[in-house]
């Protein structure tokens, strides 16, 4: 199975060597724009040379993301320590979101990169598990180094789309990576959160034909947390994960995986 080319993450290098131009964002106002979605927003439709939008460290609050047509943006924190986004809408809230569009971050467009920077829901998923997205990606050629992804329920929507990830770390309970991607996840960190859900589900791979080319690989991870976990559970009566070369803690369930939606597909 080919899941992702080699052609087709692009490094941090090689898209900041052909930066056309550079973006600051900073709160106190000393940048260009003070909010990421200002500084997004700005990037002219249906653009083709590489825009790199620089987050300074901070806490940037409030939902933000690349529109559909902003394509070739290279998105860079100061680190996943000092640079994050959060914000706390969660499915079937009093505003009436739904998964898809409860996330922190959401990400349409095509070529896109995004480095050192933490995706945060801040929905308390503790005692009340709900659909609470930190970040979704559904855009094509899409790259992600450095990162974080917190959350409980649903935090990483890696949803349609070619996708590369790259020492990442991703935190959550249930069905915490989910979706229809075709991706890679390299030398990333995969973490459980405690919760009163017990076990969780790292994955909820959504294939569902066996001819559909998606699937996640996990390549030279590291599986771990405080609390026990099944790797996943079948979105899909055809879904498709791969752990290879990675380790894992004594918090994997022995079953291993749930059948959940492809019973007598097994």
């Amino acid at each position: 199975m080919t899941v992702l080319s080699t052609s087709l993450h692009v490094p941090v290098a090689t898209a900041a060597a052909s930066i056309a131009k550079t973006i600051v964002v900073n709160p106190s106002g000393t940048g260009d724009f003070r909010s990421v979605q200002e500084a997004v927003n700005s990037v002219p439709d249906y653009n083709n040379q590489w825009i790199k939008i620089h987050l300074a460290s901070g806490v940037y609050r409030g939902e933000g993301g690349d529109r559909r047509y902003k394509s070739y943006i290279l998105l860079e924190g100061e680190g996943a320590q000092k640079t994050s986004i959060e914000w706390g809408d969660y499915a079937s809230d009093s505003r009436g979101h739904d998964t898809a569009s409860c996330g922190t971050f959401t990400s349409y467009a095509s070529n896109i990169v995004v480095a050192g920077i933490t995706f945060k829901n801040t929905y308390d998923g503790y005692s009340h598990t709900k659909q609470a997205v930190a970040a979704l990606i559904a855009g094509d050629k899409s790259s992600l180094y450095s990162c974080g992804f917190v959350g409980y329920q649903d935090t990483l929507a890696d949803l349609f789309g070619r996708h590369y990830f790259k020492g990442c770390y991703i935190q959550g309970v249930t069905d915490f990576i989910f979706g229809l991607g075709q991706s890679i996840y390299e030398g990333c960190t995969i973490s459980t959160a405690n919760s009163v859900e017990k076990p969780g589900f790292v994955t909820a791979q959504g294939r569902g034909a066996a001819n559909d080319t998606n699937g996640f690989v996990f390549k030279r991870c590291n599986v771990t947390g405080p609390q026990a976990t099944y790797l996943g559970r079948a979105w899909g009566r055809y879904s498709r994960v791969i752990f290879y070369q990675t380790f894992m803690s004594d918090i994997i369930v022995p079953e291993g995986w749930s059948v959940w939606n492809a019973h007598g597909y097994e």
